[in-house]
């Protein structure tokens, strides 16, 4: 690495400072005369002592640089050597993948991080007072601050608008004015001028509706502004603050109206009403662009009568954190290994702390059936007792349902509608499926940011399958597993686009005759009738025996191959990371998405080779 040059800095110049010959901390020059010895004293921005006080000390000029001046072009390909801010510093990666939403897989070290976009820059260093390699588009850069210093921008709430000229090529970010996204601000670059007001412009982080190139489409000036200076915020956010949020591929302006634990908040965006938990990564300090200069928001600027109706909002908000009092009836989650996602009606006995409570269960007792049982439970694992609903009507072919069994509600499907006002349901939890009764049947509901939802699923690029592709595999007319007796359970893998590598549970009809195919019937899969399942003839390589039924009591860990439960089926995936709660994110290489995920509708991935199941977790292997 280049040494850096001595050059004078003056007070309050913005500058990085060098520790473990490694990591740039940015910093702030507090003297601009050098002391002690020639060194320079700065304060991080990033770096804080005692009770969050940032940190101030004396530094050699030799490990002090200059803020590198924000270039217009941030996207990056695979190969790209950057600077990554990870950790509160800045430090030297090389990309290795590219993500969706702005995401960026870089090497760091020797170790792979999920990095987003506005926190990477290229990798430049500072020899003898220059950028190597060198800024080549400073000077037009340059040139073009200068000219839209000159400019007078207006704002489009003045009634006229903007005379500011963007090059070809301009980085800027385009205002949406549509139904459902007013408000919202998304990445963009200029391709050209269409007229005296109006650009072509192509996203991002939107593609056209077929998904195969960027976007592009005619933007008014009046909707474009250059792009915000990025400010690393280290401090975390004040309730009430003003902040952007990174939501659906474009920047959403809201308000803090609470700050949870573990760096998260709630965040209230007034266009939509609405309440959303975000991480401090995926915020920023909200910026306006007035009078051609950019204006960082602050809550203590606004109007007093803006403040207030924000506080009724978040005090009368309907997705506030549920309060539970003593003697409330409530519904406790249970993770236990031949439980899991299950759930229990208990009363509250008392509190413990400010997330835990000690409940009694009305239907479980202790093991010498003495008395009710009462143990702690997490404030993740309670939810209020859900609306009774009268359902009248027969439940429909792979409604998602609870079913009461064993002293509890468990999550299921119908999976065949019977006479006489009886049903099978389907637990993909345990691969079983019980008979019964309608009144032993609710309407499942989710308890979603403080209200419930019926028949919840969530919702992502999965579609949901009804029929699947016919088999293109060329079958020999042999088979190495045998599924001849009817009725015995097997799981088959698709192979049409969008689905590849999922599996989906079945009951095998048994072998036709010479084809080396088999017919099956599918337990989540609908015929085009809609009233009956799905039989279909598939190849026989397409088919195993339903793997040993393994449910994990203690925590999966980032990295684990798991199957994820999704969309009727069984994705293979990968652990990104471990939320609270008893919750993942689970990253799906073959559609490049992550989804968040129970612990109860996940299973350690397992393989069937050579007539036996293996299964491998992080670095060991067992078979079954």
């Amino acid at each position: 690495m280049p040494i850096t040059s001595s050059r004078h800095f003056n007070k309050g110049d913005k500058i990085e400072v060098l520790r473990d010959e490694v990591l740039w901390f940015p910093a702030t020059v507090l003297r601009s005369s050098e002391t002690r010895k020639g060194k320079i004293y700065v304060e991080f921005e990033t770096l804080t002592f005692g009770e969050d006080k940032r940190l101030r000390e004396y530094v050699a000029p030799g490990e002090v640089r200059p803020v590198p001046p924000q270039e217009l072009h941030s996207f990056f390909k695979v190969g790209d050597i950057v600077d990554a801010f990870s950790v509160n510093a800045w430090c030297r990666g090389e990309v290795v993948d590219i993500l969706e939403n702005s995401m960026y897989c870089v090497l760091i070290g020797g170790e792979k991080c999920e990095i987003e976009q506005w926190n990477l820059r290229p990798h430049r260093d500072w020899d003898d007072g220059s950028w190597v390699p060198p800024l080549a588009h400073q000077e037009k850069s340059s040139e073009l601050e200068v000219r839209s210093r000159e400019l007078k921008l207006r704002i489009k709430f003045n009634g006229r608008a903007p005379e500011a000229k963007f090059g070809n090529g301009t980085i800027v970010e385009i205002k949406s004015d549509e139904e459902g996204y007013h408000g919202s601000w998304y990445t963009a670059v200029i391709v050209g001028l269409l007229g005296n007001d109006k650009f072509l412009v192509e996203y991002q982080t939107l593609k056209t509706n077929d998904e195969t190139e960027l976007l592009q489409e005619e933007a008014d000036v009046s909707c474009i502004r250059p792009l915000p200076p990025k400010i690393q915020r280290a401090d975390p956010f004040d309730q009430l603050e003003e902040v952007d949020a990174w939501h659906n591929n474009g920047w959403w302006v809201g308000h803090i109206s609470k700050v949870l634990v573990g760096l998260k908040y709630k965040v209230l965006f007034k266009t939509t009403n609405e309440e959303m938990v975000f991480e401090h990564s995926k915020l920023r300090p909200h910026q306006e662009w007035v009078n051609d200069r950019w204006v960082t928001a602050s809550k203590e600027s606004e109007s007093g009568s803006n403040s207030k109706e924000l506080k009724l909002k978040i005090k009368f908000s309907k997705t506030s954190d549920p309060k539970f009092s003593k003697g409330a009836v409530v519904e406790v989650k249970s993770d236990e290994e031949g439980y899991q996602g299950s759930w229990f009606t208990a009363e509250i006995v008392g509190s413990i702390g400010t997330d835990k409570f000690l409940v009694e269960y009305q239907t479980l007792k202790t093991d010498d059936e003495s008395q009710p049982l009462i143990e702690r439970a997490e404030a993740s694992y309670i939810r209020p007792c859900p609306p009774e609903i009268q359902r009248v009507d027969r439940f429909r072919l792979l409604e998602e349902v609870d079913a009461w069994y064993n002293d509890g509600w468990w999550v299921g499907l119908i999976c065949r509608v019977l006479g006489d006002l009886k049903y099978s349901v389907y637990f993909w939890t345990t691969n079983e499926e019980l008979e019964f009764q309608h009144f032993k049947l609710r309407p499942h509901q989710e308890w979603i940011d403080g209200k419930w939802i019926v028949s919840f699923r969530k919702m992502s690029k999965m579609p949901v399958k009804s029929t699947l592709a016919k088999r293109r595999r060329q079958s020999n007319g042999k088979t190495s597993i045998a599924f001849n007796g009817n009725g015995t359970k097997v799981e088959v893998e698709s192979d049409e686009d969008g689905h590849r590598g999922t599996w989906y549970p079945a009951t095998s009809m048994g072998p036709m005759a010479n084809s080396g195919k088999y017919l099956v019937e599918y337990k989540t899969l609908k015929a085009d009738s809609e009233v009956e399942l799905l039989k279909e003839e598939v190849d026989f390589r397409s088919i195993r025996p339903c793997p040993p039924v393994i449910q994990r009591s203690d925590q999966y860990e980032p990295f684990d191959e798991i199957d994820a439960w999704n969309n009727f089926g069984w994705w293979v995936g990968e652990v990104s990371k471990v939320l609270g709660g008893s919750k993942y994110m689970v990253y799906f290489k073959t559609i490049n998405e992550v989804l968040e995920f129970e612990h109860c509708n996940l299973r350690p991935h397992q393989n069937w080779v050579k007539g036996k199941w293996t299964c491998t977790t992080r670095g060991r292997s067992s078979n079954h």
